[in-house]
């Protein structure tokens, strides 16, 4: 399987751009539910999806009943593994194998969907990034990768189960290497598949395919891949490039500002997200029109060009803020003319995710200095940090 291409192509169904010609003999291929969810289905088993078809192989509970009295699977191998560490090691492979799904269901899902799958591009661009130091790519990348298990979302034993030793991830406990137990993990079900009859319908060289792209999922977690990019679509270049190229970005920010706000500007004059907002006789914003706004949004299908908005922002929080939050002033400077455009940016920054919640925690950030920020807050800002 080819990362890249498939990538490419869950963007495009995420975002109902059209599909490149399918000059491709591939074994997988994106297909949409009612709900429009999407998952990777299999083109000879068309009701088994590359997430799914391992839940039937899915361990026993070993937290359920009695004691348990069995061992793990690949317990010949790994001497050290116990039924708990295989059980985490099963929500981590389903997780990991997921990221390319697409499940929105309500708010809560989307953030969840959309702070995992931005999680795993940054992963995929860190290493490439030359403006950023040693020690503040391994700060972005465990950020990262919390969020990519958070929003999964996985339980609390999941989501502090590994770590990185140099470029690869290790489960912490057992020090197994995540990419040596996976493949371990398929090639004992493509051996043994016989035994597994009724819980595995997909041929051996499927699982085969499934171990390779599971493989290329993880070497982006840890950084051993060439990084993914967004599609370009025509209009959005400009943004799209800065997306892809965070070098780029922060290039930019440095040597103009004002032309990186410009951009956003200009992304929102065209969005479906923007519209104009009266403001009151102080020259703030009316938050029940804004409020009215954002509930509106939330009802629509997010477009491309809301997509790549709404990255580039959460990239501002990622690579500026994250390392200097006095630069949030900035922002308030630019927009602050334009009193509904910096409220709905504002806004959008701290609640899409919860990516700035979680810095504003750990670096103590006391968000009552800075009140000429807080005065352009929505209503929905309002609540979660007032």
């Amino acid at each position: 399987m080819k990362l890249h291409t498939l990538y490419s192509d869950y963007i495009r169904i995420r975002f109902s751009l059209p599909l490149e010609p399918a000059h491709r003999n591939m074994m997988m291929a994106f297909g949409q539910y009612e709900d429009d969810s999407a998952a990777l289905f299999f083109a000879d088993h068309p009701d088994e999806t590359f997430s799914g078809w391992i839940s039937e192989l899915r361990p026993k509970d070993p937290y359920y009943g009695s004691k348990p009295d069995w061992k793990p699977v690949l317990a010949e191998k790994y001497e050290q593994l116990n039924v708990y560490d295989e059980m985490i090691l099963y929500y981590l492979l389903f997780t990991i194998n997921s990221t390319l799904s697409v499940n929105v269901y309500n708010t809560y899902s989307a953030m969840n969907d959309f702070m995992k799958n931005y999680s795993f591009l940054q992963l995929s661009h860190l290493h490439d990034i030359s403006r950023l130091d040693d020690g503040e790519k391994q700060r972005l990348r465990d950020f990262f990768f919390f969020f990519y298990l958070y929003a999964h979302p996985v339980n609390d034993e999941t989501l502090h189960a590994c770590s990185f030793h140099a470029q690869h991830l290790i489960h912490t406990k057992t020090g197994i290497h995540l990419k040596d137990y996976f493949a371990a993990y398929y090639d004992h079900y493509s051996s043994h598949r016989n035994k597994y009859g009724e819980q595995i319908v997909i041929s051996a060289k499927e699982i085969h395919a499934c171990k390779h792209l599971t493989l290329e999922l993880l070497q982006v977690l840890e950084g051993r891949s060439n990084r993914l990019g967004l599609p370009l679509e025509k209009g959005l270049e400009p943004v799209i490039h800065l997306i892809n190229d965070v070098d780029n970005m922060l290039k930019l920010y440095a040597d103009d500002p004002a032309a990186l706000f410009q951009i956003m500007r200009d992304l929102l004059a065209g969005s479906n997200m923007h519209t104009t907002i009266e403001t009151n006789d102080n020259g703030e914003p009316n938050n029940s029109l804004i409020n009215a706004l954002h509930e509106d949004s939330l009802e629509k299908p997010v477009s491309y060009r809301d997509h790549c908005f709404t990255l580039l922002l959460q990239n501002y929080v990622s690579y500026v803020l994250f390392f200097d939050f006095e630069e949030i002033r900035s922002v308030v400077h630019a927009f602050q003319d334009t009193p509904e455009e910096c409220s709905f940016i504002l806004s959008k920054m701290f609640t899409d995710t919860i990516f700035l919640q979680r810095m504003l925690r750990q670096q103590q950030i006391d968000l009552a200095q800075y009140p000429e920020v807080t005065r352009f807050f929505d209503e929905d800002a309002r609540q979660w940090y007032l």
